[in-house]
């Protein structure tokens, strides 16, 4: 059981730290869906922890903005704006290029290979997008896809940088992604000539050259760039809340 597995884990990871790995999950599975209340005594049940480093995990997230706790009222999973959005991809950029410095030279070719099936799959399924008259049900099921797909490729180059701590705040930062994306739904991607930065491909034929610093820069001009193209998208939805509308227009 989980408890204890955690026990046999020993000093190399934390109760804390396999508990917020574990609520992480829960939430990017949509087992805990975004705006709900978070009970720490049911949280504690279904883990199979003590209420001790539940509270811990979740004190965690809150610092990192998963949950918020709300006095008199208790924790829940928070909903993102556009502003946290931009911060979210800021904070990608520099973790995930730091992460791909460091993984470049420990990344196999079985690896290697593993991630360019994963990237030719991915950046299709982003230009293809999806119909305008798709139903909700249908580009929800596009998005989780294009998300499982992307986590697997940047978590598959973040683990093998040998930082569990970047692997843990970026497993944090998928997530919020995630939750901001399919909060407000995104429309399919028209122009395939919009795409002027880097893609997953080039992230891999970057990693094969084996020089760290391309890496990267690589990385970092990938997520800038989607970041930029999304924030684009996002403005032409509409409807957005008066902060969104201040952060796009300050971005303008």
């Amino acid at each position: 059981m989980l408890r204890l597995k955690a026990k046999n884990i020993g000093a190399q990871e934390t109760l804390t730290e396999i508990c917020v790995s574990l609520i992480l999950k829960l939430i990017r599975t949509g087992q805990i869906p975004m705006g709900s209340r978070v009970s720490e005594v049911l949280l504690s049940r279904r883990l199979m922890f003590g209420r001790a480093p539940v509270r811990a995990a979740l004190d965690l997230l809150a610092s990192l903005g998963v949950v918020e706790r709300l006095p008199r009222a208790g924790t829940f999973v928070r909903e993102l704006d556009i502003a946290d959005y931009c911060e979210i991809f800021d904070v990608r950029a520099g973790l995930e290029g730091m992460a791909g410095y460091l993984a470049t030279r420990n990344l196999g070719e079985a690896q290697l290979e593993q991630l360019e099936k994963v990237a030719a799959t991915l950046d299709a399924l982003d230009i293809n997008g999806f119909s305008e008259d798709s139903s909700r049900a249908e580009k929800l099921q596009h998005l989780d896809t294009l998300f499982a797909l992307d986590f697997e490729f940047h978590m598959g180059i973040a683990k093998a940088c040998g930082n569990k701590r970047i692997i843990i705040l970026l497993e944090n930062q998928h997530l919020l992604e995630r939750s901001f994306i399919l909060g407000i739904g995104l429309p399919p991607r028209r122009d395939k000539s919009e795409i002027t930065y880097p893609d997953h491909r080039d992230i891999v034929k970057a990693i094969r050259q084996g020089e760290p610093s391309v890496v990267r820069a690589t990385i970092q001009a990938s997520l800038l760039g989607t970041k930029d193209a999304v924030i684009r998208r996002v403005n032409d939805l509409g409807n957005l809340s008066a902060k969104s509308q201040e952060t796009l227009s300050s971005l303008a």
